[in-house]
C-alpha cells in the first residue's frame, strides 16, 4: 500500500491537547518525511498558528486553516474560500443567537488570556495568534446548547463542534480544501485522513484510510458512527497519531 499524502487535524489529534509535539510523533514525522509523504495540516487554527507551527515541525505545506475557510500556500500566500464569511459578520450572528436562545455563549474574543491560556494550553504570542481570526469565531458554551443554537442560525452559518469550542463559521467543511492542497502531492497511493473530533467528520471521508485518534475518554462516538470504516488509533492523541502511521508506513513497507 503505497502512500500519496497523509490529510491530519492538529489539536488533540498530531499535537497533545496543550499544543505540544511528544516524541513519537516528532518520530513518526521524521519517518514519513524521509519516505517522502507529505504531511497537510487540516485544522481549526488560524493561518498565523499554521505558518509558526509548519515552520516549527520542518512541514513545506500547504495547511488548509479555520475549518477550511482557506489555504495557507506552501509561498506563505492565504487564499480564503468564497463560503468563508467575515468575523465581523459572525460577531453580529453570535450576538444575535444569544439574544435570540438565552444560551450563556461567550466567544474566543470575549475571553481573558487567562482563560484562553486555561481553555488551551497556549501562552504568550501563541495566544496572539490564536485569535488572528480571518472566517471563524470559536464560542464557549455547553454542548447542550448546540441544537438550539443551530435551529436559530441563519442559513449562511454553520456551527460545528471542535474539543474544545463550538465553531461559528460560514458553510465550509475541512474537506472543502483537500482537492487544493492534494495539489500539491501528486502522484498514485492512498490518501490518509486523521481527526479526533465531530468537525473532522468529512475530513476523514475524504481520505481513502480514515484513523481516528481517541482522547484519553476514548473515540469520539460522533466519528465512529460517521465514520464506521474507520480505523482508531490504539492510544490517545500524538502518540496514537504516530503508532498508526508507524502501522500504515509498515503496511507500505517504507
Amino acid at each position: 500500500m503505497k502512500i500519496r499524502a497523509v490529510l491530519t487535524d492538529l489539536d488533540g489529534t498530531l499535537l497533545e491537547p496543550d499544543g505540544r509535539l511528544c516524541a513519537e510523533a516528532r518520530g513518526a514525522l521524521a519517518r514519513l518525511t524521509a519516505a517522502g509523504v507529505p504531511v497537510l495540516p487540516v485544522t481549526s487554527k488560524t493561518a498565523a498558528e499554521v505558518a509558526w507551527l509548519l515552520a516549527e515541525l520542518g512541514l513545506t505545506g500547504p495547511a488548509g486553516f479555520e475549518n477550511g475557510a482557506g489555504v495557507l500556500e506552501q509561498d506563505g500566500q492565504v487564499r480564503l474560500l468564497a463560503a468563508a464569511l467575515p468575523v465581523e459578520t459572525l460577531r453580529r450572528v453570535a450576538d444575535a443567537l444569544r439574544a435570540a436562545t438565552g444560551a450563556p455563549v461567550r466567544t474566543i474574543e470575549e475571553l481573558a488570556d487567562a482563560e484562553l491560556a486555561a481553555l488551551t494550553g497556549l501562552g504568550g504570542d501563541e495566544l496572539g495568534r490564536a485569535r488572528r481570526r480571518q472566517a471563524t469565531l470559536p464560542l464557549v458554551v455547553d454542548a447542550g446548547w448546540d441544537e438550539p443554537l443551530r435551529a436559530a442560525a441563519p442559513p449562511e452559518v454553520l456551527l460545528v463542534r471542535g474539543n474544545r469550542f463550538l465553531h461559528l463559521q460560514g458553510r465550509h467543511a475541512k474537506a472543502d480544501v483537500v482537492p487544493a492542497l492534494l495539489g500539491a502531492a501528486p502522484g498514485d497511493g492512498v490518501v490518509v485522513a486523521c481527526g479526533d473530533a465531530p468537525n473532522d467528520v468529512e475530513l476523514l471521508r475524504s481520505g481513502d484510510v480514515a484513523v481516528i485518534v481517541p482522547s484519553a475518554r476514548g473515540a469520539d462516538p460522533v466519528l465512529g458512527a460517521a465514520v464506521p470504516a474507520a480505523r482508531v488509533a490504539p492510544a490517545p492523541h500524538g502518540r496514537g497519531w504516530a503508532l498508526a502511521m508507524q502501522a500504515l508506513l509498515d503496511e507500505s513497507g517504507r
